[in-house]
């Protein structure tokens, strides 16, 4: 099997598949991916995950208990406690550089740096011609470079963010020093969602803002939002960093036509595996490459393997549809009770930090 791309959906593909004694190959295009679809967090079931691939998420980043639910104005804040409300403030490339150590450990062969410049899906196998004038061959092709996949785009299957419905988000870091990890949840009313995440950990503070308002750009949303965050007290004066838009792949998964080529699975950011609500996609790009490896297991023992690659469609539906399904209500009608209501925040908290439904 070759997993193109050693990011956490790749990493958990090629861990499971060691686990299944497969051969596994990671094709990397750089030294230290950074996993794109990350605001910041892990929640349990990421946690979960990255704890049997081998990783502690505790050494990525330091535990939060409970998160904060704001209004878009700062004018109202609700402390949501529940015991199942933790998870990780982390640093993405330290977690990613963990769990790509624990994809070798496990078995897995790695090319870095390096990209896939071709790919030829034969009737025996698939060719990938790579930058480093190199050819490597394999039963089936895991793609998992990202939202903007270039590999996607040499099958039939595009990438993500050519979905008709993908919107922009646009993220800020700034470093400081703290002990501690929190989570804010900023809840905007309207009739688009507008959603920010402010994540406080040990290496910084990063606010992440996603939004269907189009009229004018996410950055600028973004450094709108920093100035009444600022000038209510709830980031410091100095924060000054300069925001990065990017594509908002949340809940595209459902949307995208397939995830299955000849010979190839699309995983992780690349399949739009990214949660509807709250814009979460590592827990979704480590479950949804872990199924993929077990489907390309099973495929290659089977009488016929397309066949079997296939069923990855209603395997992942089954196993995350609900995860990254927006919940199925108007947020914007519900905000005053969420302020109000101890028992709609924690239904509106959980929603958002283990992808329950309302």
């Amino acid at each position: 099997m070759v997993i193109v791309g050693g990011g956490p959906a790749g990493c958990a593909a090629a861990i499971a598949a060691c686990r299944k004694e497969l051969r596994t190959l990671i094709i990397e295009r750089c030294d230290t991916p950074e996993p794109s679809a990350c605001a910041g967090w892990l929640g349990p079931a990421a946690a979960r995950v990255c704890q049997d691939c081998g990783v502690d998420a505790a050494a990525a980043g330091v535990k939060f208990s409970g998160m904060r639910l704001r209004s878009w104005d700062f004018k109202q804040c609700v402390e949501v406690d529940d015991p199942e409300l933790e998870g990780y403030v982390v640093v993405p490339a330290k977690l990613s550089r963990a769990l790509l150590k624990a994809a070798r450990k496990s078995g897995a062969n790695l090319l870095r740096p390096v990209t896939v410049e071709r790919l030829d899906l034969g009737e025996s196998c698939a060719t990938l011609s790579l930058s480093n004038g190199r050819r490597v061959e394999g039963q089936v092709v895991l793609i998992a470079d990202g939202g903007v996949s270039q590999t996607a785009g040499l099958t039939r299957l595009g990438p993500a963010w050519q979905v008709a419905r993908v919107h922009t988000c646009a993220a800020a870091t700034y470093k400081t020093k703290g002990s501690r990890g929190e989570l804010d949840v900023v809840l905007g009313g309207g009739r688009g969602l507008r959603l920010a995440t402010i994540t406080r950990g040990r290496a910084g503070i990063r606010v992440t803002l996603r939004t269907h308002d189009n009229t004018s750009p996410a950055v600028e949303q973004l450094k709108t939002f920093v100035e009444a965050a600022r000038a209510a007290g709830v980031l410091p004066r100095g924060f000054d960093a300069a925001p990065v838009e990017m594509a908002c792949l949340a809940g595209v998964a459902l949307e995208m036509e397939s995830h299955v080529s000849k010979r190839c699975l699309l995983i992780g950011d690349a399949g739009g595996f990214v949660a509807a609500f709250s814009n979460e996609g590592l827990y979704p790009a480590l479950r949804s490459g872990r199924l993929g490896a077990e489907t390309v297991a099973g495929a290659l023992v089977a009488p016929v393997l397309q066949d079997e690659l296939a069923t990855f469609s209603s395997t992942w539906r089954a196993d995350l549809a609900e995860y990254l399904r927006m919940p199925n209500t108007d947020l914007g009608l519900l905000l005053p009770m969420v302020f109000n209501n101890p028992q709609m925040s924690r239904r509106v908290a959980r929603a958002f930090l283990l992808g329950q439904a309302f």
